[in-house]
């Protein structure tokens, strides 16, 4: 159990450097430029190569690819320039104390034409001008992507790979077949979204294995075990291994002797000094064991900048750092080598580099993930595998560096366990969360660990958890769970049970699943629970179909030899990741209209059912006029003390969300991955509950056509006005049936003097207090911390608020950079003081 030496938690005299200053003001003023370098490398190694076309790729053909794109890219030390937000070029000096970087520029936005790239074909013209997000690129560019890259990657990119595969067995998997019309569901976006067309990175590499070998011994251990391997497809693994780490250790030489580069030539002896001791550093790292803090930190960013060469930059994230690096950090601290103050500026350096790219989002896109960035989600705290207290000195020093920068990546996630972790650490993250208005984001231990070991992991494994993308816990370094694989909007299974296999945004007299019954018919709420099962089963049905016939595409055509080489499991099995080489195998899916659905069911249940006040016949005609003409039916609706609503203990809507959460669990386990895995179900929503809402008609707790869901699991807004209650509701929601992690967002306006942190503390120690019998307690909470005024005026005058950061659901963004209905959702929630523990009325509009 680490000692915490600190004397001071918030290392206030700690701010930030004039090194930092620059960059991050640099970062914030700079444009996201689109970096065609890896398309261009990648379309040629694979023409060079024959990919295009071939049946199957195999490990080693991709560690081939790879290790030629990292021997040619170029080897960015200094960024000299980058395009500021009015196009003209930024005039900064890049002194990073570190090297290398995930794009050739600056804030670069990294193409994946094996993916989803070609979405942004059509807008290459229009991308440094739309309203939302604008990506700057150069008209050579442009010609380059048009005549060079995209044409090659029409038939050969992941979604039309699928596409062809519908019907036709897989050679890797052939049990594995999909009927066209789940590709067509795909298609119409309101039904659910399946990621594996767009990525397949939702998961944590382990450092430790590169932090203790070096890449060199872990080319070595892959050549020894290639060697006694008895089959032809560990042979071809292990050689990919090697191949794999040889071209990462390549780039790293190539930034030290570019740094030698630039040093020959420098002026200042400062700057030269600094130049020689990345050469340095960069001569030993990766290659070697890391034998410093700094090294340790270089280490992992020459593995993240690889692993964003081969895996797309949505949702990889980086695990407990304060555990994997502590040792290192603990020497140095010791030695006289490294202060405090020089670990918070790496670390702000770190979290810059970091954040040095931003995801491939078409302007249609926008309306579901935009603001979104990588979501690199970074897990701190917690126990450790013996179930001690793992917070320790450096644990503080990420929090600070956090503080400081305000980031939207990396996404800091805390786990916090009671009666181990301190009170003291806690208060900490509160005081971080009322500093930034939003982060980091708050686990509880108990729960969380309790809700893996439901799912058959260890108790070892399960208390080893960190935090992937948004908020899903999965064991560190040996879970390949791609956890945001399937992404289902849940109102569309309530949809086809009212309208009996027919859904208003695709048309009325369309059957799109199966006949369930007329509700009009229905003589008990019942009847309409199993209809709804029946269709939210056929729904569950499609998706999982659909992700494994996708994943049965990547084991096909895209294997990942450098995440399996930084992982628990590959180097055992001689298998990739791909291929189910992990300990565990899981795959993960988010509902989305959670509480939405909880409303509208206990609605349908007391008015149609128990006080039979108003008939289905009635109740669908509103929703159809969109509550126009039934406007006393709406207000009643909508009335918490008149229909029961989730999130104020009552006990029919309560009851409600723990049969929905238990019937979804049920439907998703039972379904097997294309890895052998199986499904686990989270409550998260990234902004896809504005996006699926704006699609949507009205529904029948109240809600009109186009209206946002609500968020990740928290409930509906203006429906609670008693922020205990609140709590208090969602924490009866059984941990075991959340396994894929969930989102409650609680807006919190900012009062003045210590007695709000104090009040802050307390209401986290409630919501994670678990009561024997009846409740397990609240597994996650984030916040924002930020007034309703300063939100009203952020949307009036974005450019007063760059740095604005909010929490959306699981991830951070900026303010600014959310489409309107997006913001207006955020206004919108419910907000709590924290003084009186209730609800703050604001005036409409």
């Amino acid at each position: 159990m680490p000692t915490i030496t600190l004397s001071d938690l918030s290392l206030a005299e700690h701010g930030l450097t004039p090194r930092v200053t620059a960059l991050k003001d640099a970062y914030f003023r700079a444009m996201s430029e689109v970096c065609v370098e890896r398309a261009r490398l990648v379309t040629q190694a694979s023409l060079d190569q024959g990919l295009f076309g071939k049946p199957r790729i195999t490990s080693l053909d991709k560690a081939k690819l790879y290790r030629r794109v990292l021997e040619q890219r170029t080897p960015v030390v200094r960024h000299r320039s980058a395009v500021a937000t009015d196009l003209t070029p930024l005039t900064f000096q890049d002194r990073s104390l570190f090297a290398g970087s995930t794009t050739s520029r600056f804030k670069g936005v990294p193409l994946f034409p094996e993916f989803m790239a070609l979405a942004l074909w059509p807008e290459l013209q229009t991308l440094k001008t739309r309203a939302h997000n604008p990506y700057y690129i150069t008209d050579e560019e442009v010609r380059a992507l048009n005549e060079e890259v995209f044409p090659h990657w029409l038939d050969s990119n992941i979604n039309e790979l699928g596409r062809a595969r519908s019907t036709v067995a897989s050679p890797s998997n052939p049990a594995v077949t999909v009927d066209a019309p789940a590709i067509k569901l795909l298609e119409y976006i309101v039904f659910f979204l399946v990621s594996k067309p767009y990525c397949l990175s939702h998961t944590i590499p382990d450092f430790s294995r590169a932090l203790d070998l070096g890449l060199r011994g872990l080319a070595d251990v892959a050549k020894d075990r290639g060697s006694k391997a008895t089959d032809a497809e560990s042979r071809d693994f292990y050689a990919a291994v090697a191949e794999a780490m040889e071209g990462i250790i390549a780039y790293s030489r190539r930034l030290a002797a570019e740094a030698r580069r630039l040093a020959a030539v420098e002026k200042d002896e400062s700057e030269k000094r600094e130049l020689l001791t990345l050469a340095e550093i960069h001569d030993r790292v990766p290659e070697q064991p890391a034998a410093s803090f700094r090294e340790g930190l270089t280490t992992v960013w020459m593995c993240w900048t690889a692993l964003h060469l081969e895996n797309t930059d949505v949702g990889l994230s980086l695990g407990r750092l304060d555990q994997v690096l502590y040792p290192l950090y603990q020497k140095d601290i010791a030695s006289g080598a490294l202060t405090v103050g020089q670990a918070v500026e790496l670390l702000c350096c770190l979290w810059l580099k970091i954040g040095d790219h931003v995801p491939t989002v078409p302007d249609a896109g926008e309306q579901l993930f935009g603001g979104s960035g990588s979501n690199q989600a970074i897990t701190i705290g917690g126990v450790d595998a013996q179930g001690g207290d793992a917070v320790n000195d450096l644990t503080y020093v990420m929090l600070r560096a956090t503080e400081l920068m305000r980031l939207r990546d990396p996404n800091l996630n805390a786990r916090y366990c009671a009666d181990v972790n301190s009170r003291d650490y806690l208060r900490r993250l509160c005081q971080v969360n009322l500093t930034t208005g939003a982060t980091p984001a708050l686990h509880n231990d108990k729960a969380a660990i309790a809700a893996l070991m439901a799912k058959g992991e260890t108790l070892e494994q399960a208390r080893d958890y960190g935090i992937v993308g948004c908020v899903e816990p999965g064991s560190n370094g040996r879970a390949y769970s791609h956890s945001g694989a399937i992404l289902m909007n849940l109102i569309s299974a309530l949809e086809l049970t009212l309208y009996n296999g027919e859904h208003r945004h695709t048309g009325l007299g369309v059957l799109i699943s199966k006949r369930t019954g007329d509700v009009r018919e229905f003589k008990s709420f019942d009847e309409f629970k199993r209809a709804f099962t029946e269709q939210t089963s056929w729904l569950v049905d499609q998706a999982t179909g659909l992700n494994n016939l996708f994943g049965c595409v990547h084991q096909d055509f895209y294997p990942t030899p450098i995440l399996s080489t930084l992982f628990e499991g590959p180097m055992d099995k001689g298998k990739d990741l791909i291929q189910g080489g992990a300990v565990i195998n899981s795959s993960g899916a988010a509902i989305i209209g959670f509480a939405d659905v909880t409303d509208s069911l206990a609605a349908i249940e007391r008015v149609v059912f128990v006080e039979k006040s108003v008939t289905f016949a009635d109740l669908l005609a509103a929703m159809d006029a969109d509550f126009v003409g039934h406007e006393a039916l709406l207000a009643r609706l909508r009335n918490e003390e008149k229909t029961p609503k989730y999130g104020n203990e009552d006990p029919a809507a309560d009851a409600i969300a723990r049969w929905l959460a238990g019937m979804l669990d049920d439907l998703y386990a039972a379904k097997q991955n294309y890895r052998g895995g199986h499904y686990r179900v989270g409550y998260w929503t990234m902004t896809n509950h504005a996006g699926f809402g704006l699609l949507s008609k009205a529904t029948p707790n109240g809600r009109r056509a186009g209206q946002n869901f609500t968020s990740g699991i928290t409930p509906v807004s203006g429906m609670t006005p008693s922020l205990t209650k609140a709590l208090n509701s969602v924490a009866t929601l059984p941990s075991r049936l959340l396994s894929n992690g969930v989102a409650l967002n609680i807006k919190y306006t900012p009062e003045n003097g210590s007695k709000m942190l104090d009040n802050f503390m307390a209401s986290v120690e409630a919501y994670f207090d678990a009561v024997p019998g009846r409740r397990d307690g609240g597994m996650e909470i984030q916040f924002n911390v930020t007034s309703h005024d300063t939100f009203v005026d952020a949307v009036a005058n974005p450019a007063k608020y760059p740095e604005l950061l909010v929490r959306v659901s699981g991830y951070t963004a900026y303010f600014k950079d959310l489409n309107p209905q997006m913001q207006r959702e955020i206004i919108e929630r419910t907000e709590y003081s924290l003084s009186t523990g209730h609800a703050v009325e604001f005036p409409a509009g």
